[in-house]
């Protein structure tokens, strides 16, 4: 009874933690075939207004917009994707704005005369329906109470948790949506003289298809199987190649395992933008001034989001443990990282201050390290929103963490800017002024792949008094 209480709390704190999302009304767009030469244009109802939303299909000829054929949607306010076929004979659309996954046209067909078939979530992936707000307020009534979970009742739960919960535990959720295909592919292609929409569930690592014509999901085999892997791993290539790329192309690539294209997302390994977020771990004193909480700060991490998906498509490839939901404490193989503190100096107001942590390379001369931006910093500006619930009156040591670091010898450098006017994290780099502080003796460090170095100790208190040096 034990275990299966340990698996009802599990479920529970599955189905019960979302996301915050939002959604701004939806504005008219043009959505392109394949081929360029058919636009299907979505105008959704007006504002806080109930009217059907309109598909309007055009050819483009001769740049100009000749119309084909049009028809009421079935969404409520307007699809999240389109897509048009390359003959301009169908239209595929694909969520509900505002509720992505959830209501009866997740995927819609629809031709010259109107709608064909539409799918809710449930019959796309077969899953039962989804649990609903009774029954998990019945699941939190008698787990409050453990005396009263006899064995049919037990029985009873687990029979739920078996046959209605795999959508909570595989779906991503937020709070207006199921992102069932998240990171997908989709696309028309041509199969055997016929025509096919084809979508890559990244989720299950699988390929469904439906016949437009009349909008029958069909059984997919391995050659359609292996022309679309071709397809997508071509549409995947040609997407990381754009200048900010998306996830899916990557996440494709490694799915495929392919060597020739284990080199393209090796690059991620070397990408420059990190970003920071703090944890915090208790209330340290009562409410804050606007009626928060204020937290003692734990750690005050930077990471890179790009140098941590390729760790994690890299885990996976090489069959490693990995969790997809871990971000930034996931294992690390490929890349290092090292957590410690930074002592600072003690200050009347450390809300008006901004601290460098840089990691330059031990082959870059100490009195010459500003020459060039390092690749690895974290930044954190005490006077900005996120920091407004921390105690920092009462942290002098300041403890920090720096994850996806590539492997080498490096000297740790810290800054803390106390000059107006003060620094920003968009400015990149910082390099202290008089009035300022900074790391009088900077520690080497020496480190490995799949490594993270603990209790680094870094003194930031010497003022500097002239010079940049």
């Amino acid at each position: 009874m034990k275990k299966m209480l340990v698996l009802l709390l599990v479920v529970i704190t599955l189905v019960t933690v979302t996301y915050a999302d939002s959604w701004p009304w939806p504005t008219e767009k043009d959505y392109f075939s394949e081929n360029q030469q058919f636009a299907a244009h979505v105008t959704p109802p007006k504002y806080l207004q109930k009217d059907e939303p309109l598909l309007e299909v055009f050819e483009i000829k001769n740049a100009q917009r000749v119309p084909v054929w049009q028809c009421k949607l079935g969404n409520e306010k307007a699809p999240v994707e389109v897509y048009a076929s390359n003959d301009g004979r169908y239209v595929v659309t694909v969520n509900e704005h505002g509720r992505a996954g959830y209501g009866d046209y997740v995927v819609a067909f629809y031709g010259k005369d109107g709608r064909i078939k539409n799918y809710s979530l449930e019959e796309i992936l077969n899953l039962p329906e989804p649990i609903s707000k009774s029954e998990i307020e019945e699941m939190q009534r008698l787990l409050k109470d453990t005396r009263n979970l006899d064995k049919e009742e037990l029985l009873r739960l687990r029979q739920v948790i078996s046959e209605k919960l795999l959508v909570y535990q595989l779906i991503p959720h937020t709070v207006s949506s199921r992102w069932w295909d998240r990171n997908s592919i989709k696309f028309f292609d041509a199969y055997g003289g016929d025509l096919y929409f084809c979508v890559w569930l990244h989720l299950f690592d699988r390929w469904i298809a439906w016949n437009p014509a009349n909008g029958a999901e069909v059984t997919v085999n391995d050659e359609m199987i292996e022309k679309w892997n071709n397809k997508a791993r071509l549409w995947s290539i040609k997407e990381i190649e754009k200048p900010y790329p998306g996830d899916t192309g990557y996440e494709f690539l490694a799915k495929l395992k392919k060597l020739d294209d284990r080199p393209l997302i090796e690059k991620l390994l070397l990408d420059e933008q990190f970003s920071v977020r703090g944890t915090h771990s208790r209330t340290v004193r009562p409410p804050s001034t606007d009626g928060g909480p204020v937290y003692h700060l734990e750690r005050y991490y930077c990471s890179s989001a790009r140098r941590l998906l390729a760790e994690r498509l890299f885990a996976s490839w090489d069959r490693r443990p990995t969790d997809e939901r871990a971000c930034s404490r996931q294992p690390l193989y490929y890349l290092g990282g090292l957590e410690g503190e930074v002592t600072l100096p003690k200050t009347d107001d450390p809300n008006k201050a901004t601290l460098w942590i840089y990691l330059i390379p031990s082959t870059v001369p100490k009195d010459r390290w500003y020459m060039e931006r390092p690749v690895h910093r974290l930044v954190a500006a005490f006077s900005d929103y996120s920091f407004r619930n921390f105690d920092l009156e009462h942290t002098q040591n300041f403890p920090f963490g720096i994850t996806g670091v590539t492997p080498g010898r490096y000297w740790v450098k810290a800054v803390l800017d106390k000059t107006k006017p003060f620094s920003k994290p968009t400015d990149q780099f910082y390099v202290p002024e008089v009035g300022d502080y900074k790391t009088k003796e900077s520690p080497t460090i020496c480190l490995k792949a799949g490594e993270t170095i603990e209790n680094l100790s870094i003194d930031c208190t010497c003022k500097v008094a002239d010079g940049t040096n």
